[in-house]
Parts: structure tokens; C-alpha cells; sequence
């Protein structure tokens, strides 16, 4: 189905020729409420100051007719022009009325750069290699980072395969179906504040602030402390994955999110003071009021 743009209230066919949005002498006159003939009148008074394949285009009338613009073929008997946005814009500088300005921008944002907008952003690929040097390119920087505690390698995985297929165009799914999926435990991700909450909620106990929780992740050699936080040891990887941040302030560094496995390693691993803090308040509080009973 042809699709159609209103400008300045006229109802503007919309035609794509390699890969742009071009618009016909005619389409000009139109939109500007010109009389017929004016947009080609500028055309050719200055062509000597355009460039063809830059701001206009020429096709032969019978490729028109066929494929650009069935709804006009009756008027195109010799080859059309077709102007592109940025040679509309030097056409149509002797247009200097209000109306001429407002139907620029119009047609300007709405018709021609209104595909760009529509279009979904394309991922940059790596230019001037072929696609064989592009994969080994990826995997050599993913075999890079895989020893790098806290890397789950069935997600670096399923990220080289979709960088690969982004970056050659090539399709990869039947790979990434053969991958493991992905343990429930792991897709929850936890903070040590979060850990905290998670066991007092199972066990009814004083609250288990995030410092108790570092504690336990530290003496059980699942983390280690490092100048700006803590970092994943081997032996934590089995219970987290590690990854860069960015706060709000701009504060930058590395976090630790842990499974929902690590819960209750934590739990029963907390001190004795720690998780009898609450039974001990609780005893406080009843004694007087036996007392007085």
C-alpha cells in the first residue's frame, strides 16, 4: 500500500529511491502552492550549481512508472528528476514568503527525515574487515575476559554470538539455542542489603544489616576487599558474577551481584550474636511484664 504525508495540507506521495527519500518537481510545487512548472524553472536555472547523485537523482520514465510512482505515470514520459532533501533545500532558497519557511520545515521533518527517525538505530560494525576477521576479532577479546573472576561463560557465550551476528549479519541462533539455560537461583541478583532482608524474612530474626553480610562473604573467602570495594574470589564465582558500574554521581567501580544460592550459605554461617540479637530483646521485654503480673 502507497504511503501517504500530509504537508501544508496536501496529501504528499511518499518515494524512496536507494535507500533515501526523494521528492519530485512536481511534489514541490505542490506542497508550496506554487504554480506548475516554478520547482522546474529553478531546476533549471541552476543546475549548473547541483550535484547530480547528491542533491537530485534522474530515472527513466519507465522505471518510474513501474516501481517509484504508479499513480503518476501518465506524467512521466522522459526521465524524471528526484530531489533529495539537501537539494530541495538549495531549490527552494528563492522561496521567501512565511509560508515558504513553514512548509520547509514541514517537509523537511516530516517527509524526508522521517524515515531516519522511524528506523531503528544501527549497531556499528567494524569496518574494513571481512567477516571471518571480524568473528576472530570478538572471540579473541571474549577469550580475553573469561578468566576474569565472577564471568559466567555461558552468558559471555551468548554475548559473542550475538556481537557475531551483529557484526557480519550472519545467524547464529541455532548456537545460542544449544547454550544451557540459565539456573533460576542465578537470576536473581542480590546486594549484601538484600541478603540481609532475605534472612531475616526466612527466620524471623533482628535485622542482618548489609555489614554482616560483607563480614560472612569475606571470612567465608567468597569476596575480598579491595581499595574501592570487594571483588569476587574463585571460590564466589560459584554464588555471583561480578560487573562495572555507574551511580548517578558519576562514581564508577565494580559490584558484586549475588544468586539467591547465597543466602542461606550466609545465614548459617552468621555469628551468634548476630542472629540471636532479636530472642535476646524479645526476653528483655517480656521479663518486667512478668514482674508485674
Amino acid at each position: 500500500m502507497s504511503k501517504i504525508v500530509k504537508i501544508n495540507n496536501t496529501d504528499l506521495q511518499v518515494i524512496e529511491y536507494q535507500g533515501q527519500r526523494v521528492a519530485t518537481l512536481a511534489q514541490i510545487d505542490a506542497v508550496h502552492a506554487r504554480p506548475e512548472g516554478t520547482a522546474g524553472r529553478n531546476f533549471r536555472e541552476h543546475k549548473h550549481r547541483l550535484v547530480e547523485g547528491e542533491d537530485f537523482l534522474k530515472v527513466g520514465a519507465d522505471e518510474f512508472r513501474r516501481h517509484l510512482d504508479p499513480s503518476h505515470s501518465k506524467f512521466a514520459s522522459e526521465d524524471v528528476v528526484l530531489m533529495t532533501e539537501q537539494g530541495y533545500l538549495m531549490l527552494v532558497k528563492s522561496f521567501t514568503d512565511d509560508l515558504a519557511w513553514q512548509v520547509q520545515r514541514q517537509l523537511v521533518t516530516g517527509y524526508f527525515r522521517a524515515q531516519q527517525i522511524a528506523a531503528p538505530p544501527k549497531t556499528a560494525r567494524i569496518r574494513g574487515r571481512t567477516a571471518l576477521e571480524q568473528v576472530k576479532l570478538i572471540n579473541f577479546v571474549g577469550d580475553a575476559i573469561k578468566n576474569v573472576p565472577g564471568i559466567r561463560l555461558g552468558r559471555l557465550a551468548a554475548a559473542k554470538l550475538k556481537a557475531f551476528s551483529e557484526q557480519t549479519g550472519l545467524d547464529f541462533s541455532d548456537f545460542r539455542r544449544a547454550l544451557p539455560a540459565l539456573p533460576l537461583d542465578q537470576m536473581v541478583h542480590l546486594n549484601p542489603t538484600q541478603i540481609g532482608q532475605r534472612i531475616e524474612a526466612q527466620t524471623g530474626r533482628a535485622k542482618v544489616s548489609g555489614q554482616a553480610v560483607n563480614k560472612v562473604l569475606l571470612a567465608l573467602g567468597l569476596q575480598r576487599k579491595v581499595e574501592d570495594g570487594y571483588v569476587l574470589t574463585e571460590a564466589g564465582t560459584k554464588y555471583g558474577e561480578i560487573h562495572d558500574y555507574k551511580a548517578e554521581n558519576d562514581h564508577s567501580g565494580l559490584q558484586i551481584d549475588w544468586y539467591e544460592s547465597v543466602v542461606n550459605v550466609v545465614r548459617d554461617n552468621l555469628p551468634a550474636e548476630t542472629t540471636k540479637r532479636k530472642t535476646s530483646s524479645s526476653s528483655a521485654q517480656s521479663g518486667p511484664q512478668g514482674s508485674a503480673a
